[in-house]
């Protein structure tokens, strides 16, 4: 009796039976095998094998596999190009933690004076160029598969309006979108672009709020946040990507510094920020504590707020390294980044461990970035074209 298998043997190219072919679910468990970059290479060799990495299964094997094993993400600057690498994030760790070597995600180059990360959502990075000669330019890019792609240019009334651009995601509808926020809502120039709806086009979006300044934020649940300043008054600026609206909430003035200063996280779903004794996101031997705050429910104004004394060891640890803070591994460990090192501090346990990471080359001196909770993603392989 034949198996099921042998009987939807049938050829990639007209679909007619064919003993000599390999059929369509063996091809699909082979490359459920393989790593995330080569799977993406396939889509180039036809349009047949693009439909198959384009199957909703696969991809959906794809992200569940790697949601079990989140990876640290390192970016650096080298020359004029962006290195991407990743390592697994320690599930125990103990003082005797081995060294931990990265792997080799992929290299973007740009051209330009400056350049920063400017978002990470959902295995996409978002990088801005600046040029003296040139406008600049705004790339999302897959560090796992080494696809890029340029967004097109912003039509702005004046040719001086400030904007800043932030990537999101809706988890519901499945969809990336990038926000541009325009300096003084009167221009009435904030714009939205969808990804991987064929066409990259800016649409225009409506804010009664004026938005006088702004900074970085943070994608958590189908929600951007970031901090802004409106009218004077600091607020916490909420786009929601699927109905593409704003909303703000005032900022206490204890906590303005956190919001402001310290690292915006997704702890435990909940926006919330770190900062550190010196009242901004960066630490080193000499720090004394780091404070956590987390915003809970926006409409009951519930900010909790939590300080970590770190331990004598501390010091003795981190050296004379200037380490950034980062986020949280799990609802315990905070984790400090260093170019050739990664600091983890519990704070149930109190206890302070340093990983080494080899193969790093970037040095103290580089633009350097890292992100927890990364996680390959497929999905969005067709958007890359």
């Amino acid at each position: 009796m034949k198996s099921k298998r042998s009987k939807r043997a049938k050829t990639l190219l007209n679909g007619r039976a064919n003993s000599k072919t390999i059929p369509t679910d063996l091809i699909i468990d082979i490359l459920s095998r393989l790593p995330m970059k080569s799977v993406a290479r396939f889509r180039c060799v036809s349009k047949l094998w693009a439909s198959i990495v384009d199957l909703p299964y696969l991809k959906e094997f794809f992200t569940t596999r790697a949601s079990a094993h989140p990876q640290l993400l390192f970016v650096y600057k080298e020359k004029h190009k962006f290195v991407f690498l990743s390592s697994p994030q320690p599930q125990n760790l103990d003082e005797n933690s081995t060294p931990e070597a990265v792997k080799h995600l992929s290299r973007i180059p740009f051209r330009g004076s400056s350049c920063y990360v400017s978002g990470h959502v959902q295995g996409l990075v978002c990088l801005k160029f600046i040029s003296k000669r040139m406008s600049p330019v705004q790339i999302i890019c897959n560090p796992s598969t080494g696809q890029a792609l340029t967004l097109p240019k912003k039509r702005m009334r004046r040719s001086f309006t400030r904007a800043r651009n932030i990537l999101g995601y809706d988890p519901i509808d499945n969809q990336f979108k990038v926000l541009s926020i325009t300096r003084y809502s009167t221009l009435d120039q904030h714009q939205v672009l969808t990804l991987g709806t064929g066409e990259l086009k800016w649409r225009t979006i409506k804010c009664s709020t004026p938005q006088d300044s702004f900074q970085q934020g943070i994608c958590i649940n189908g929600v951007l946040y970031y901090p802004v300043c409106t009218r004077g008054i600091d607020m916490i600026g909420c786009f929601h990507v699927r109905s593409e609206t704003f909303s703000f909430i005032e900022v206490e003035t204890t906590s303005i510094g956190a919001v402001f200063e310290g690292t915006l996280i997704n702890y435990n779903g909940k926006l919330s920020s770190l900062i550190s004794d010196a009242g901004d996101r960066f630490a080193d031997g000499e720090s004394r504590s780091i404070k956590l705050l987390v915003i809970g429910n926006f409409e009951k104004q519930e900010w909790s707020k939590h300080e970590y004394v770190l331990p004598p060891m501390w010091k003795n640890v981190v050296g004379r390294a200037d380490l950034r803070l980062v986020g949280f591994v799990g609802t315990s460990e905070v984790v400090f980044s260093h170019p050739s090192q990664v600091i983890y501090y519990n704070i149930e346990t109190q206890g302070v461990v340093k990983v080494a990471i080899q193969g790093m080359g970037a040095s103290s001196k580089c633009k350097f970035a890292t992100f927890v909770n990364h996680m390959e993603d497929l999905k969005f392989t067709h958007a890359f074209k």
